[in-house]
């Protein structure tokens, strides 16, 4: 017997996953949003970069508090040390991801979640066809429960394991997970309203290196690395490497380690009684790793579908396969765009990569208001890897 019960129960209280409850519940949902970690947002783990505001406020209003600094300007430096700069005005924003994480959640709680946080789930329950809810262990007090649920959300991020329970993916390969390390800087010298990328296997094999100004002389200082080019050199060593190269001796505050999903998207996003969403769902983008626009709006078509499927009685894996459709036919389709163009882009030698960005640099259209175009991207991909067309269109026809 099921200790308590729920329309909804989502795992993870990360964007995609407050997201998701918030609009569950507004839609008069009974819905539960678990999160291990004692505190909401915290530690941080995210270099905090985000594309237009405009973006993001389609899904949340953005006071002022959340906004670290804007950028209207960004720079990519190649392998060869050469700047290529261009200026965007208000591509995109630094958020302080802390306030911002717990914002979401409070306007989950606002319309009617019941939150509750050092509660990890640690296992689906299963009925017949169907996942019908969570065991869940109290992380301050041992207790250990279940709660039922006609659907359970997945949204617990990078270290996502619930849809693995739902045979939805295996385990991540090596080459799928950037390990990332991060310092916030202080006194280093950078503009507050650009943000900078390092390409090259000095600093970043398989990724790269960047600063993110946060205003007032301090940055987000790091860098993400393919484990399976590195040579068995760690995340941290390359980001020492970077610093001495780019702030040598400026001063250093909170350090962050972590990894990034840069795997392909998933064939399914649903099974009977369960939807995975976000970086869970590896719905972020594997050119650039990020992902909190890309979670808020796998949530709304995570949610939606829910709502649909409970109001209509049916919650099989056939209806909620309504969400992975919709996915693909919105952002899913660019993802499979981008994560072709990483395969390619990152895996060059330098000299090859430095060519690259010489034609894209003189590629008309490249930079749009909402950041970097990928079908042009790929283009100049393919004309210095002809196969690689062809691998994406065969790619999109049979997803």
């Amino acid at each position: 017997m099921l200790d308590e019960n729920f329309d909804v129960v989502v795992i993870g209280a990360g964007p995609a996953g407050s997201r998701t409850a918030a609009l569950t519940a507004r839609a008069g949902l009974s819905t539960l949003l678990l999160e291990k970690r004692k505190k909401i947002g915290f530690p941080v783990r995210c270099a905090e970069g985000v594309g237009p505001r405009e973006d993001v406020e389609r899904f949340l209003d953005l006071d002022d508090d959340l906004i670290s600094s804007t950028i209207d300007s960004f720079a990519v430096i190649s392998p060869g040390g050469r700047w290529f700069e261009a200026d965007k005005r208000g591509i995109g924003f630094i958020v302080d991801r802390q306030l911002f994480d717990q914002r979401l959640a409070d306007l989950a709680v606002e319309a009617g979640a019941e939150v509750r946080t050092s509660h990890q789930v640690t296992g689906l329950l299963k009925n017949d066809h169907r996942f019908k809810g969570v065991e869940v262990t109290d992380l301050e007090s041992g207790r250990k429960y279940t709660a039922g649920a006609l659907v359970t959300a997945g949204a617990d991020g990078v270290e996502s394991i619930s849809p693995r329970w739902a045979g939805l993916k295996g385990a991540y390969k090596p080459r799928e997970i950037m390990s990332c390390a991060q310092y916030l800087i202080e006194g280093i010298d950078a503009r507050d309203d650009r943000i900078e990328f390092h390409l090259g296997r000095r600093f970043a094999p398989g990724g790269y290196a960047w600063v993110f100004p946060k205003g007032s002389g301090t940055a987000n200082v790091g860098l993400g690395i393919n484990p399976a080019m590195a040579g068995g050199i760690k995340a941290v060593d390359y980001l020492e490497r970077f610093l001495e190269s780019r702030c040598p001796g400026a001063g250093r505050g909170r350090f962050i380690v972590g990894g990034s999903v840069i795997a392909r998207g998933l064939p399914s996003l649903a099974a009977g009684g369960f939807i995975a969403v976000g970086e869970a769902a590896n719905q972020n983008n594997a050119f650039s790793g990020g992902g909190i626009i890309n979670a808020l709006e796998g949530a709304d078509l995570a949610a939606g579908t829910i709502i649909e499927a409970i109001e209509d009685g049916d919650v099989s894996a056939r209806y909620l396969g309504r969400y992975t459709k919709r996915w693909k036919r919105s952002t899913g389709r660019s993802n499979e765009i981008f994560w072709q163009a990483a395969r390619s882009f990152y895996s060059m030698e330098d000299d090859k990569m430095e060519k690259v960005l010489s034609r894209l640099r003189d590629t008309p259209g490249l930079i749009t208001e909402k950041g970097v175009d990928p079908l042009k991207v790929l283009r100049v991909l393919a004309s210095t890897r002809p196969g690689l067309l062809f691998r994406l269109v065969t790619a999109l026809l049979k997803r």
